[in-house]
């Protein structure tokens, strides 16, 4: 009975992670550095990078313990949908990690240069987060091999 417990809360903490994600990227992706320093879209990046370090960021640890200790307990071992689960929630939260310090640059006054430097490979971000979530869930629900 644990188990399933253990499961839903993997999965609520899941959410909870990619939903922050996805709006992270979807910020980074809309704005430029030029109307990042607008008063409006400012204050929102603002809130969305406390959101990122109080909420989304804790989601995500909790999200790797418990889906660590679910292969433990569960005796998955190193079945290969696995091992292909794993290398793409690693890849997400690598891109989780890019995405908070582009929210914090974005968010940050500007310098004297007027420029905050964001990748621009970070416009591509909101589909990377959907593909890599539609990856994970396909994988764990299909197990194709």
């Amino acid at each position: 009975m644990e188990y399933i417990w253990l499961i839903g809360l993997h999965v609520a903490a899941v959410t909870v992670w990619i939903a922050g994600m996805s709006v992270a990227a979807i910020l980074l992706s809309a704005l430029d550095s030029t109307t990042a320093a607008e008063e409006g879209p400012a204050r929102i990046l603002r809130a969305a990078s406390r959101w990122d370090r109080r909420v989304t960021s804790p989601a995500m640890g909790l999200a790797w313990i418990l889906g660590l200790t679910l292969v433990l307990w569960g005796g998955w071992g190193l079945e290969p949908w696995l091992v292909a689960k794993v290398v793409i929630v690693t890849a997400l939260s690598a891109l989780h990690g890019t995405l908070a310090a582009g929210l914090r640059r974005l968010a940050e006054p500007a310098p004297a240069s007027g420029v905050r430097p964001v990748s621009p490979l970070l416009r591509l971000s909101p589909l990377a987060v959907i593909a890599g979530a539609i990856a994970i869930v396909t994988l764990v629900v299909v197990k194709p091999y």
